[in-house]
């Protein structure tokens, strides 16, 4: 690892699982999601935040139960899919 430093990040068991949760969406490993969003290599979202902000209180409102990381997950992979179409 040459010219690379280990850097360390402590996230909470539920961001833990939502980082997984995208990571999974998105076909890449959670480190490989967190190196490319640090570094800005994550292609940009075709909606704007607000938007999807939007998209995740109407999914949450119309589907009860399903933790809110989870969501963001299935409405990210909705997004993705229908972006690449």
């Amino acid at each position: 690892m040459e010219g690379r430093r280990r850097v360390e990040i402590y996230p909470s068991d539920q961001e833990r699982n939502c980082l997984d949760n995208q990571a999974a969406s998105l076909k890449i490993t959670r480190g490989q999601l967190i190196r490319e969003r640090a570094l800005g290599a994550v292609a940009p979202s075709p909606v704007d935040l607000s938007t999807y902000q939007r998209a995740i209180d109407n999914a949450a409102r119309t589907v009860s139960g399903i933790p809110r990381c989870q969501l963001e997950a299935i409405v990210a992979s909705v997004i993705t899919t229908v972006a690449a179409a």
